[in-house]
């Protein structure tokens, strides 16, 4: 009669964590994340503004086939006060694609021909024969992070410092 009564116990407290087990691995956990979190925050912001400089890249890269392909003169709009990038057809009153920028991703100042752009946008035009109108701008984040932007003009294409 003891014989089942022992299995029993036994087997019920195989089945599941005790309250202090719960607890420790919580507490462990708590410690990992108070000292991770801290580096990982710094790394998305820093991710942010790498993918801004990419969305840049990508869109300058869009608008520069675009106009190899169409013959037609396309346009990287900048803008930073919306804080937003669009890519415009020929014409100017066509918008072919638009990327708002991260929250913490600030742009500016901005210099298109070798002369600061006073007003918050900035059109670097794409030419049919791969050339662009030379500019610079710097993103920055909330933590002092800063990426600088230069659209060569011989080449149209976008580079990083």
């Amino acid at each position: 009669m003891t014989q089942p009564l022992n299995n029993m116990l036994h087997a019920r407290m195989e089945n599941g964590f005790t309250l202090l087990e719960l607890i420790v691995v919580m507490v462990i956990m708590s410690i990992v994340m108070a000292v991770l979190l801290p580096r990982l925050s710094g790394q998305l912001t820093g991710s942010s503004l790498q993918s801004a400089v990419s969305d840049l890249g990508s869109i300058a890269t869009a608008a520069r086939f675009r106009a190899a392909d169409t013959g037609k003169e396309h346009v990287l709009a900048i803008n930073s006060k919306s804080r937003d990038l669009k890519l415009l057809s020929g014409n100017k009153n066509k918008i072919l694609s638009r990327v708002n920028l991260p929250e913490k991703v600030t742009v500016g100042p901005m210099v298109l021909l070798g002369k600061p752009v006073s007003g918050p946008e900035m059109q670097i035009v794409f030419y049919p024969g791969g050339t662009a109108t030379p500019a610079r701008l710097r993103f920055s984040s909330g933590d002092n992070e800063i990426l600088n932007v230069l659209v060569a003009g011989a080449d149209g294409g976008v580079y990083v410092r």
